[in-house]
């Protein structure tokens, strides 16, 4: 009897600390939604719903401008992380070499410096060679950032690839480069879909890195929300980031209906 109290207990217990967990991830995100459609902003109690703080928001400048910004930068950085990190990931899974555990630590070292840290490093280095304030910039600061785990999540699905199916497309005629066109790249779809998602995730909302090298003329949507808020106390911001919410669950489905996302998710955790 009293082991069975205290599995209830126990069981009570996480319980409660789970819905108090998720209660404290989802109630900021509601407040502001809730905020956003509120005519008096932040001011309680409400006084109506209006669309006005989205059309103040959308008509700034800066805020469509940032969104271009992030967009550009998410998506470049997605792809040129995942180039760099499909080689980088098979030479780990399928050689062995001199330097590969060096290899490997140098590759996941991004995820060990606090990435203020990475931010003030990358535009010291990058001012002195001439490269200070532009896309370049940001690109090569938001790629060092999401590399990691692009080559985390590739090489997991890497290392359950069946490799019969190459040799299979090879001793059938195909050339390497057909094989991996027909054979490996349709098979990795999944993981490379997983991996571009959580690069461009990374990228869209990061502040440290893009704080110390963004410029004038390319500031993220991080950047530009957080110098509004500086200087404005108003709904503004709140209708930027409901905004990119509501654009995040349309993104959501429309990865679902394409490629699956349970398939995405339970291949990714499994790995």
């Amino acid at each position: 009897m009293t082991n069975s109290i205290r599995q209830t207990f126990y069981r009570a217990s996480l319980n409660t600390l789970t819905y108090a967990l998720l209660f404290f991830l989802f109630f900021p995100i509601a407040v502001t939604i809730f905020v956003s459609f509120n005519s008096s902003g932040f001011l309680l109690p409400p006084q109506g719903f209006t669309l006005e703080w989205y059309e103040r928001a959308w008509s700034m400048t800066q805020f469509r401008r940032g969104v271009f910004v992030s967009l550009m930068l998410g998506i470049g950085s997605a792809l040129l992380a995942n180039a760099l990190a499909f080689p980088i990931s098979l030479a780990l899974v399928r050689h062995n070499f001199r330097g590969k555990a060096a290899l490997n630590v140098f590759v996941m070292s991004p995820l060990l410096v606090p990435t203020t840290i990475i931010g003030l490093a990358l535009y010291v280095f990058l001012m002195n060679i001439g490269l200070g304030g532009g896309f370049v910039t940001l690109l090569i600061g938001h790629v060092m950032m999401v590399i990691p785990f692009a080559v985390r999540i590739l090489t997991a699905s890497l290392s359950i690839f069946d490799r019969s199916l190459e040799e299979a497309a090879r001793n059938a005629g195909a050339s390497l480069i057909r094989s991996f066109f027909s054979i490996t790249l349709p098979v990795l779809k999944t993981g490379f879909i997983a991996s571009m998602m959580i690069c461009f995730i990374i990228s869209w909302n990061d502040f440290a890195i893009s704080i110390f090298l963004a410029s004038s003329k390319w500031t993220p949507l991080p950047i530009q929300i957080y110098s509004h808020i500086q200087f404005q106390y108003d709904a503004v911001s709140a209708a930027v980031v409901s905004s990119v919410i509501f654009l995040s669950i349309f993104a959501i489905v429309v990865i679902d209906r394409i490629a699956g996302l349970q398939k995405i998710l339970s291949q990714n955790a499994g790995n």
